[in-house]
């Protein structure tokens, strides 16, 4: 049998001083809601894409794997940010932005 023993750390009865507790990371950037409206490539249809990114650029980097057809353009907050555009003759896309 156990016999009830006052706890060294000093903590109240009932508080437990061994749990992990999760660090708060009060600098981390708000991310924000962009909309990717574009022509899939495969079915030649319209999508619409909704996803959080810290800045513009890591929106364009996480679109890199969408498979855009003819157009396409991002949104945040119902503005246009920028459209994808091509070079005639078939040269490498492009982004424009607003």
């Amino acid at each position: 049998m156990k016999l009830p023993q006052q706890n060294p750390s000093g903590s109240r009865d009932g508080e437990c001083d061994c749990l992990p507790r999760p660090e708060i990371q009060a600098d981390k950037p708000a991310l924000i809601t962009y909309v990717l409206r574009y022509q899939d490539a495969w079915f030649g249809m319209e999508k619409r894409v909704a996803f959080e990114a810290e800045d513009v650029a890591a929106a364009l980097a996480m679109m890199d794997r969408e498979p855009i057809g003819a157009w396409a353009e991002l949104t945040s907050e119902g503005e246009v940010i920028c459209r994808r555009g091509y070079e005639p003759g078939g040269a490498a896309d492009y982004w424009v932005v607003d």
